[in-house]
């Protein structure tokens, strides 16, 4: 994670109207370490597009990052940042009590916003089913590697149960092997579903499995006809 904070000489969390610089700083373990220093002031009266020219300038130094702490910062510089894709933290405390505090609310907002994800996709499904349209699995495939023709998929499944245990392997897999041409499959999931060799038989097609360990399996599957013409 990164944060930008401005500082006044004394690498205190200082007022954006104060003079100082910004410390742009990198999370790296537990260490948040300065990654460059980046020149920054916004004189009293500036007016509105001398601030927007100010901050257009400064914002590509901030890289990815999106997140700045100052101690104070005027309400049209403020707006402006935040226009600009920068979220404002303002606080007079200590620095590095501020970025862990800052990373720590950030993590909780990025996991809140992952389970709201997934409530609605569980909920989007439900409405499916009750409205009789079937499931709504069209957008839980295997994505497309390298170009339109090449045939050739990934799957991550156990990502995909992590963030919805209410899937299964079988609802996903089956309509793609049965409905979509396809020259290779890399599927990646915790363990070998009961029903794999049987399908693999029936369809016709080839599954070349690898232990992955700590990580749990990698299937390549390809049809058997494709398999052979290679």
């Amino acid at each position: 994670m990164k944060i930008a904070a401005y500082v006044n000489a004394e690498g205190e969390v200082a007022k954006v109207s104060d003079k100082g610089v910004i410390l742009l700083f990198e999370q790296q373990g537990e260490v948040w370490k300065v990654r460059k220093t980046i020149r920054f002031a916004v004189r009293p009266d500036d007016g509105l597009a001398e601030i927007h020219a100010s901050l257009a300038a400064m914002v590509p130094e901030l890289e990815d990052c999106r997140l700045f702490l100052s101690r104070s910062v005027r309400g049209v510089v403020n707006s402006l940042l935040q226009e600009l894709g920068v979220q404002t933290w303002q606080s007079h405390g200590p620095l590095f009590t501020q970025l862990e505090t800052i990373a720590r609310k950030e993590n909780e907002r990025a996991q809140q916003s992952v389970k709201a994800a997934r409530a609605e996709r569980r909920s989007r499904r439900r409405r499916h089913h009750q409205d009789g349209a079937g499931n709504d699995l069209d957008d839980i495939k295997p994505v497309l590697v390298g170009d339109d023709d090449s045939g050739h998929f990934r799957l991550d499944l156990v990502r995909l149960l992590q963030d919805d245990p209410g899937l299964n392997s079988w609802d996903i897999l089956i309509p793609f092997l049965t409905g979509t041409p396809f020259r290779q499959l890399d599927l990646v999931c915790d363990h070998i579903p009961r029903w794999f060799s049987r399908a693999m038989r029936a369809l016709n097609m080839d599954a070349e499995i690898m232990e992955l360990p700590g990580l749990g399996v990698a299937a390549t599957i390809t049809p058997k006809q494709q398999a052979e013409a290679t």
